[in-house]
């Protein structure tokens, strides 16, 4: 999670840089369920490693759970949730392909 830490705060860096803001109160973040990404241990490794004595020392970290989200091949409905048997819970397909819920991004800064 520490690289995962690094990467936004740099981007939250460069934001803060280009809209002329020198002081990040709070760093919004949003991260897909299926990202692998721990959202306690990214929320410890920015505020007690990368924070400190930075633009954003004490700031506060908040972190947004984005659903998993996939696209059903067979009958093309977005579906939040499988059914029983691991498929399409409108038409049981098992062709899906994930559109949403595995990335990690900064939604803002303040």
């Amino acid at each position: 999670e520490i690289v995962i830490a690094k990467k936004l705060f740099s981007e939250a860096q460069e934001m803060a840089f280009r809209r002329g803001i020198d002081r990040i109160n709070c760093l919004k973040i949003k991260l897909g369920v299926a990202s692998g990404i721990d959202r306690e241990m990214l929320r410890h490794s920015l505020i007690d490693h990368i924070f400190p004595e930075s633009i954003a020392e004490d700031a506060e970290v908040e972190i947004t759970l984005e659903p998993l989200i996939a696209k059903c091949n067979k009958c093309n409905k977005e579906i939040m949730q499988l059914n029983s048997k691991g498929g399409c819970p409108f038409c049981s397909g098992k062709d899906l392909d994930v559109i949403g819920g595995t990335k990690v991004t900064i939604e803002g800064i303040s």
